[in-house]
């Protein structure tokens, strides 16, 4: 097996260097070089243009009313201009195209989208910071409607509880690498955004009840350490099935990889070992700050109860 590592890493490695590719079937010049083959979709750049504005208008009235909101601060903002940096590089660079070509691309993507953008967006608390963009009535109306559902307890139990959290994250996982559905998000491109779009919104959701930046709505460190691990065991089985899987998951990806000097099977193998190891290793390294903070916390000093 370290044999067979060793030369996928090689191969990666080479392609990387090579200068030009073929990309035939894609109505692509045969000798583009690949860093050039950006995909500037106008409705992501529309989109991202637009959360940034508002962010900066937000963020503009945050700080010019004094607001001590650590949204204001200098972490939150530079979480968020680092995720807008992310999607673009997972959306709009050369790994949007290329991973329609390799299927180990496309995992690089998903790890971007992921376990880099949604946590940063996270850390990034874009929704508090925008509505300071609206006027103050409508920030009091959003305030009392969220107060009127947190009574009725609907948004905790769907948003916050870990269950059922670490169960959607699992499924939308674990679905959206069905063949079926897979090869369908290769061939049509509504497929395709509805994909990414649902690994970007449910991983935010993942991510937030480790990083929402109030504090009190995140997890325990205990509960937060076994979220953690048991995602990352159930991602690392999901590469372990791709990367030792004798046959080919995706046929699509039988016709491209040949312009590559990759062997279709050799792409999905290292495609799983990316899935295994260092995606996964997110989750590992987030646990292991988790609870090496939790070691270096001091127990609470006892107090007596006040007498009213």
């Amino acid at each position: 097996m370290s044999a067979h590592r060793g030369a996928w890493t090689a191969t990666a490695a080479a392609w990387i260097v090579l200068p030009k590719v073929a990309l035939a079937h894609t109505g692509l010049p045969v000798d583009a070089p690949w860093w050039r083959l950006w995909s500037p979709d106008p409705l992501i750049v529309a989109n991202l243009v637009a959360l940034s504005v508002l962010y900066a208008i937000g963020l503009s009235r945050l700080r010019a009313v004094g607001n001590r909101d650590a949204a204001a601060g200098g972490l939150q903002p530079g979480a968020f201009w680092l995720a807008i940096f992310a999607l673009a590089v997972a959306l709009l660079s050369p790994i949007e195209v290329l991973a329609h070509e390799l299927l180990w691309v496309h995992m690089v993507q998903h790890m971007i989208l992921m376990n880099v953008a949604a946590p940063l967006f996270v850390i990034g608390a874009p929704v508090r910071v925008m509505l300071w963009v609206f006027p103050p009535e409508d920030r009091r109306f959003v305030g009392r409607s969220k107060r009127t559902l947190h009574r009725r307890g609907l948004p905790r139990y769907l948003l916050w509880q870990p269950v059922t959290l670490f169960l959607l994250y699992a499924a939308v996982l674990w679905i959206w690498h069905l063949p079926v559905l897979y090869e369908a998000a290769l061939r049509v491109p509504l497929v395709h955004d509805l994909q990414h779009l649902m690994f970007f919104a449910v991983s935010c959701v993942f991510w937030r009840v480790l990083f929402d930046p109030i504090g009190r709505l995140r997890l325990a460190r205990t509960t937060a350490v076994l979220y953690l691990f048991l995602t990352s065991l159930h991602a690392t089985i999901l590469g372990v099935f791709m990367a030792l899987a004798p046959k080919l998951w995706y046929p699509t990806y039988a016709r491209r990889t040949a312009a590559w000097g990759f062997d279709a099977l050799e792409d999905q193998q290292l495609a799983g070992y990316i899935m295994w190891m260092p995606a996964c290793a997110a989750y590992a390294l987030v646990a292991a700050v988790v609870f090496a903070n939790w070691l270096r916390e001091e127990p609470p000093e006892s107090s007596t109860p006040r007498v009213p």
